[in-house]
């Protein structure tokens, strides 16, 4: 069994074709050393961020508890595998110099991207004291869970300003932003600090900038209230419910806006993998290994990134939410049930706008879904149908027809 590393130097152009990590989430991280073992020292977590995380994979029953003697952390790996069938390595044997790099370009990056989500999606849950996520692992599916701090700990990183956002001031945004950047301080945590918020409150805080006249208060990237810079929520990934339903997640779910301090000790290191293809560390490597059943080669791509934040130097602010009502019902011969974010609902419950509602339609013993009613479900046909709520009441319903 051939195995054979792709290059560096390979995979390093490979990622200069890639455009620019954006991720407000990963830019936190700018401290990435690599560190050239599986595990890394508790203590050393502790000094630099004053607590330690505590790793858990699977359910509840395998998670330590917080506190528990721990003298090390092993993160989890990102692995992920293809396979290159055996007409394309033929066509990989017969490629010029240039035709492989870009057979080779192609599967990397394929990787490399979901690398990057990956790492991404954990950033943004790390801002809230808690990974959760669903990971690709060779037995399939598998939660990741760490937590940097106890629940009490996690829950105190919390302040609700007990307001809707459309009765807010310009004022109050700056009373808020303010007692935000306080409770960093009062953790003991001090320096310059930034703000990060969902779209609708960074809507609502332009709206108030230009209220108020502010001089020079909107810039491309941010927008200025009072002498506090808040920048717009702009990440997105993708994690499952516990239903195996897909949930698009953001850094900031709507009306919350991120107060994060820049110098909390926070930082990224890459860890070495537990393997021998790759001896040092490094954030992304690749390699490939012939199939003993001859019908092509498999390709491996395999990063292991630890965000590590200090839950005293992040605060979250929330603002209550504007709702609607959702309503639904079902003709004769069947029923209709509806979830939001995994949840079900009752017809009538206000439901948080923003959020998306499934809505699922079960028939009757010989008898098939006819006809969705409701904005955004018209088409016939299918027992499951998902809509975003805007700003407006909600009503579904659908009928049904014999087989």
């Amino acid at each position: 069994m051939a195995i054979r590393s792709i290059k560096q130097a390979d995979i390093v152009r490979m990622q200069a074709t890639k455009p620019e990590n954006t991720s407000l989430a990963a830019a936190y991280f700018k401290q990435r050393p690599m560190h050239n073992s599986t595990h890394i020292a508790a203590a050393k977590i502790k000094k630099e961020t004053g607590n330690i995380p505590v790793v858990g994979r699977g359910g509840p029953g395998v998670r330590p508890k917080h506190g528990a003697e721990t003298m090390l952390i092993e993160p989890m790996p990102i692995e992920i595998d293809d396979t290159i069938s055996a007409v394309e390595l033929d066509n990989y044997e017969r490629a010029t110099e240039l035709g492989k790099n870009q057979i080779i370009d192609e599967y990397t990056g394929e990787h490399y991207d979901m690398v990057r989500e990956t790492m991404n999606a954990l950033c943004c849950q790390a801002h809230h004291g808690k990974i959760d996520y669903m990971m690709k692992t060779e037995n399939g599916l598998q939660r990741y869970v760490v937590e940097y701090g106890t629940a009490a700990e996690i829950a105190a990183m919390s302040i609700s300003f007990g307001k809707k956002l459309s009765v807010l001031k310009y004022g109050d945004a700056v009373n808020f932003l303010s007692k935000l950047a306080q409770r960093v301080k009062a953790n003991g945590v001090g320096g310059p600090v930034e703000f990060i918020a969902a779209g609708d409150v960074f809507s609502t805080f332009v709206e108030l900038a230009n209220k108020n006249n502010a001089n020079n208060a909107i810039d491309g990237e941010f927008v200025k209230i009072g002498k506090f810079k808040v920048y717009e929520d702009n990440d997105s990934y993708i994690d499952f419910d516990s239903s195996g339903n897909k949930i698009a997640k953001s850094l900031c779910a709507p009306g919350t806006i991120c107060c994060r301090a820049l110098n909390a000790g926070q930082s990224m290191p890459f860890c070495k993998i537990d393997d021998t293809v790759q001896q040092n560390a490094v954030p992304f490597y690749s390699f490939t290994v012939e199939r003993n059943d001859h019908r092509g080669t498999d390709i491996y791509s395999k990063s292991k990134p630890f965000p590590i934040v200090n839950i005293k130097g992040i605060a979250w602010g929330s603002f209550e939410a504007e709702t609607v009502k959702v309503t639904f019902s079902a003709g004769s011969n069947g029923s209709i049930a509806a979830t939001v974010d995994g949840v079900s609902i009752s017809s009538g419950d206000s439901v948080p706008t923003g959020k998306t509602v499934v809505f699922t339609a079960t028939p009757a013993s010989g008898y098939q879904v006819d006809a969705w009613t409701g904005e955004g479900l018209a088409d016939a046909g299918a027992n499951a149908k998902s809509v975003e709520l805007g700003t407006s009441n909600f009503t579904a319903s659908v009928t049904f027809k014999t087989v």
